[in-house]
């Protein structure tokens, strides 16, 4: 006898009976569909037990019966006594309702004849499912619409995006989340289409086959586990991420790292070697935090640097107002400075003496905080000579 691959690798044997043999086809609109993988299962010796993504099925003596759906007319969650006792007398067995969509019925008799036999009367059968199918969408269309609301409003909040340019979010992750949203849209897509086309040509009074092909609609069902299973792993990923990262030392760095020293301001060079730390999201093109200093005994000069290259200017505009409009919660003075070769320039001095410089250019804005005796407002030229010379780096 010839050995299979499923001999030789048992768990996969048990993968497919358990999972695969169960995954039931995408999105269950597909009517002829839905009922040739049953009847081919029932071929197989399984018998439908209940119906979801993955179905239970009985084992027993392979034969030939017929499975079909018929739609719910009202929401029930089992067809009355009397339209199963008027449905056995036809020769037809009850077998699950699949919650809010069809009543599913088997017959073992070939010479029974059919639940419906008149099109009309069957794409008429459709009505509730129609009306749900449409609340459905409009839901759909509700959430895609919050949906991108929500990417409007992370790409244009002025307070979000200072909160979100220093959060870390490995790029790969992200880009998971979203291709997992966008993976509905094509079974979404499919399944309107398909359930639309079949009514349609019900309605029209023209016979519709109640075998059709499954392979497509179970091949959706896959890619749609595999896509939110890689969710789950993604968002444990996201939380298995370490809360904090290490500041390394600036020249790990294979590029210039964007800073202000204090030997360019004109204050004594700190002890400590400057180190950094660029921080990985797509809320900005570039996101760095450098320090220097901070050693009270040999640097009594502490400095931290935020640098974020935004991807378009209005978002670094925006980003200036918020961080001007949070600094009336803190403690000290804010004053507006001006400087032709800069957007904008900001200083705020808290009562202990800490200075908090914010200067904008273009899409770039960098945050300085400074505990030393230098008044960072008469250094404008030094930032925005730094900011120039961080831009031709792109």
């Amino acid at each position: 006898m010839k050995r299979t691959i499923f001999d030789w690798l048992p768990f996969l044997k048990r993968w497919k009976e358990n999972f695969w043999d169960a995954l039931a086809p995408a999105m269950g609109f597909d009517t002829p569909a839905v009922q040739a993988w049953l009847e081919d299962r029932a071929a197989q010796g399984l018998f439908l037990d209940r119906y979801g993504w993955l179905c239970d099925f009985t084992p027993g003596e392979p034969k030939a019966v017929r499975y079909r759906l018929e739609p719910l007319a009202r929401r029930e969650k089992a067809p009355d006594r009397h339209r199963r006792e008027l449905f056995a007398d036809l020769g037809w067995q009850y077998v699950c309702t699949v919650r809010k969509s069809w009543h599913i019925w088997r017959c073992d008799d070939p010479s029974a004849s059919e639940l419906f036999t008149d099109p009309e009367t069957e794409g008429d059968a459709y009505r509730y499912l129609l009306r749900r199918e449409r609340r459905n969408m409009r839901w759909l269309w509700a959430a895609a619409a919050a949906i991108l609301a929500l990417v409007v409003w992370d790409f244009c909040s002025g307070p979000h995006l200072l909160r979100a340019a220093d959060h870390w979010s490995t790029w790969w992750i992200t880009v998971v989340e979203w291709l997992n949203v966008a993976a509905l849209i094509p079974v979404g897509i499919y399944a309107e289409r398909v359930f639309r086309r079949y009514i349609r040509a019900l309605k029209l009074g023209l016979p519709q086959p109640h075998r059709g092909p499954y392979r497509r609609a179970r091949a959706m069902s896959m890619v749609l586990v595999v896509f939110w299973s890689v969710l789950i792993l993604t968002r444990v990923a996201s939380i298995l991420q370490p809360s904090s990262h290490p500041l390394e030392p600036v020249e790990t760095f294979d590029r210039p790292v964007p800073c202000v020293t204090l030997s360019e301001l004109g204050d004594a060079p700190a002890n400590r070697t400057p180190e950094a730390l660029r921080i990985q999201n797509f809320t900005a093109r570039e996101s760095w935090w450098v320090s220097e200093g901070g050693s009270r005994g040999s640097d009594p000069v502490f400095v931290l640097a935020k640098y974020y290259r935004m991807w378009l200017p209005f978002q670094a505009e925006r980003m200036a107002k918020a961080w001007v409009e949070e600094s009336a919660t803190w403690k000290g003075e804010l004053e507006a400075l001006f400087l032709p070769d800069l957007d904008g320039a900001w200083r705020f001095r808290f009562d202990d003496g800490t200075q908090l410089l914010l200067v904008r250019r273009g899409a770039q804005l960098m945050e300085y905080q400074y505990d030393g005796e230098l008044d960072l407002g008469g250094k404008l030229e030094v930032f925005a000579a730094a900011l120039e010379r961080f831009e031709e780096t792109v």
